[in-house]
């Protein structure tokens, strides 16, 4: 039975009606997977990651920046970016300014991260070559005279190299400091031959910005980074591995940028890398922040980007999302972001999270008495005088600009260093803040102390050394130095000075009359009160016999001394003794009528040891000096050699810093019997009027000659 119409158009109907309702739920199936989708990826980007996973984010960066010039194309000059008094220039990249800390955050699956431009400052990108003539002459005049005080400093420590050995005091430091003064002239001087050469090159050098960058945190090793945009304020940089680390999270940079509403600020605050906290703290208060919070990302309440830490305010989100579309395509930045997480998900973390030990301590920023602020690690259940107990790495700022940079212990400043108009001290202090203990000194006046401290006054021992002064290594005391102590071995050179009255005793009918026995001199006393290592048992290496004095007094005894200390091999030399009553030039003529001075044996010394009433009678220390003088000139023409002074440390004291600038060019031999080794430029020092030597009746004067064997020998045959 063939179906009617009806049923054949019914049953088309009814198939049509299921077609389209199988399709429905195709369609519909397809929209809800489709609209799941599309929530799940707003859930995804809009709901905030856990206050744990967006620390991840954020990383600590530490860098530096400076001005790189390539000389004649071959080779490079790194130059500060500031541009004051305090610029400096040098050859190697590890030389230039210290690293600087702050804080960023990751943005990009490729490594990406934004920053302040806190690292770079307001500085150009580029000097042009003009802008770069000028740095250069103003560092070439600024280096050349650095250079002069480097090798002031450095005559004065050889000086003190050639006049010391190892058994002094402070020896050993004192070298060592020369070693870094000696590099760093040599540093300088290496500088200016390349500034100098690149103001004569005939091309037009241009210098560029380079900033040298590692980033790191507690979920990754530290890697380098490089520079992709600078741009209001902003930095935008890439690790060079173009990967973000596993165990690391990002922060996603939207195109219209975020509102600020009740934003906090991830950051490290801590000071950079010196409080060892190894993780980034949360803050709600700018009151609260440090030099590492530099660069932080601010977030809301949804997680968002809503700006960056930039000095005391912040960038917005705006200004960051700008900077991102400078660099990237947006939909290419959405396809390499879908590829970082692919390939995110088929790697293995390299990188191991560290591990610290737990600790209470927390970084503050606060202000105490007198208007003082602290800023670092306190402990927050302890009070001290109403402010939060300092424990940990802290910096300590006064109003005048002073600072105290250190570890503090119990809210004491322990160790550390204070900024200061002084200058730069480094080492321990006691709990007023004074420097205690060890520590160096930078003083502003290019002074370097380094030694004992007590009470803020150098007191201990310790050395000094600056350009063109003494190195004052030994005692002090109260802030004064009081001299150097020494150690006298067997390898010093010792000598002595003679008259009649090692040969005559007493007077009268009761002189008696004792010969020298200068075949068998041996030093064996020093006197009492010396530092003796070993036994006193010395040899005699040089003699200075006295001849003349005045212009009528002559000693018997000088011409048979003189004999047997040159047959004996003794260094010999003949001395005058000075007198007020007759003229300079009287008294030296005397003295070259009766001395014989011969071609080998030490210069001639005149014995200067008047009064104070004699100075006065003769019309003060001007007019001695120019008697004295006279006879230096008139011996020194006649024998080729040029004199040495003999005076007593008091002498030079109170006159010998009167004398005209031509004196002080002659050497001198100086008298002191004291604990203390003369502090002035010397040949020779008498360290006793009471030493002994077998081979001589009775006390006899010990001298010491300012230096090694070595340069003895070599002072005896110039």
């Amino acid at each position: 039975m063939k179906p009617s119409l009806l049923e054949l158009l019914t049953l088309h109907v009814a198939k049509k009606y299921l077609v389209f309702d199988m399709k429905r739920k195709v369609y519909i199936t397809l929209g809800a997977v489709l609209l799941l989708i599309i929530v799940g990826c707003t859930l995804f980007i809009f709901i905030p990651n856990k206050t744990d996973k967006q620390l991840s984010a954020v990383c600590r960066v530490e860098g530096k920046a400076y001005y790189l010039i390539k000389v004649n194309n071959k080779d490079t000059l790194y130059i500060s970016l500031r541009d004051d008094s305090l610029q400096t220039a040098c050859l190697q990249a590890n030389d230039t300014d210290e690293v600087h800390y702050q804080s960023g955050t990751f943005v990009s699956n490729e490594g990406d991260l934004i920053t302040s431009d806190a690292l770079m400052g307001n500085y150009p990108d580029s000097l042009n070559a003009q802008q770069l003539r000028t740095r250069l002459i103003r560092l070439d005049t600024l280096l050349s005279q650095k250079l002069i005080n480097d090798k002031g400093e450095k005559e004065e420590l050889d000086d003190y190299a050639r006049t010391h050995t190892v058994v002094d005091d402070g020896y050993n430091e004192v070298m060592a400091y020369r070693v870094k003064v000696t590099e760093r002239a040599e540093q300088t001087d290496s500088t200016l031959k390349l500034i100098k050469a690149a103001l004569k090159s005939k091309q037009k050098e241009t210098a560029q910005l380079v900033l040298d960058v590692n980033v790191g945190n507690a979920h990754m090793t530290t890697q380098k980074a490089q520079l992709r945009a600078h741009k209001s304020g902003l930095l935008l940089l890439q690790l060079n591995s173009k990967t973000l680390p596993k165990d690391c999270q990002r922060f996603s940079v939207y195109r219209w940028g975020v509102r600020h509403n009740r934003s906090r600020l991830l950051a490290y605050n801590d000071l950079g890398s010196a409080c060892q906290l190894p993780d980034p703290t949360l803050t709600d208060s700018e009151s609260e922040l440090f030099t590492a919070a530099e660069g932080g990302v601010w977030v809301n309440r949804s997680g968002h980007i809503s700006g960056i830490q930039y000095k005391k305010g912040r960038i917005s989100s705006y200004d960051v999302a700008r900077l991102m579309r400078s660099v990237h395509c947006w939909p290419m930045w959405w396809w390499q972001n879908l590829q970082g997480w692919i390939k995110r998900l088929s790697t293995k973390s390299t990188t191991t999270k560290r591990t610290t030990a737990p600790t209470s301590l927390q970084c503050k920023r606060f202000t105490i008495a007198d208007s003082l602020i602290y800023v670092g690690t306190v402990n927050p259940n302890k009070n001290i005088n109403n402010h939060l107990m300092r424990q940990g790495y802290g910096q300590l700022i006064y109003p005048n600009g002073k600072q105290y940079v250190g570890y503090w212990q119990k809210d004491s400043l322990h160790s550390g260093k204070c900024l200061s108009s002084r200058g730069i001290y480094e080492g321990s202090f006691n709990k007023e803040g004074e420097f205690d203990g060890q520590g160096k000194l930078y003083a502003a006046n290019g002074e370097y102390y380094e030694g004992e401290w007590n009470a803020g006054k150098r007191s201990g021992h310790g050395f000094s050394s600056q350009y063109h002064r003494m190195v004052r290594c030994g005692s002090w005391r109260n802030g004064r130095f009081q001299g150097e102590r020494m150690v006298y071995t067997a390898d010093r050179v010792y000598g002595i000075d003679i008259s009649r009255h090692q040969h005559e005793k007493g007077s009268g009918r009761r002189v008696k009359k004792y010969g020298i026995d200068w075949s068998n001199l041996r030093i064996s006393s020093l006197g009492n009160g010396r530092r003796v290592q070993g036994t006193v048992n010395y040899p005699v290496s040089f003699a200075y016999i006295k001849a003349t004095e005045g212009r009528s007094v002559f000693n018997k005894y000088y011409p048979n001394d003189l004999r047997q200390a040159r047959k004996h091999g003794i260094a010999v030399g003949s001395y005058h003794f000075f007198t007020t009553t007759s003229s300079g030039a009287q008294q030296a003529n005397y003295f070259l009528r009766m001395a014989w001075i011969g071609q080998s044996d030490l210069p001639p010394v005149l014995d200067l040891e008047p009064t104070e009433a004699q100075i006065r009678k003769i019309g003060g220390d001007a007019a001695l000096f120019r008697q004295v003088l006279v006879w230096l000139h008139r011996v020194e023409q006649k024998h080729g050699k040029r004199p040495i002074l003999y005076v007593g440390q008091l002498f030079v004291n109170n006159h010998l810093k009167h004398a005209p600038a031509e004196l002080r060019h002659y050497d001198v031999w100086i008298a002191r019997y004291g604990e203390f080794k003369p502090y002035v430029k010397l040949l020779h020092w008498q360290l006793t009027p009471y030493g002994r030597v077998r081979g001589i009746h009775g006390e006899v004067d010990i001298n010491v000659f300012n230096g090694t064997k070595e340069s003895f020998e070599k002072y005896r045959r110039r």
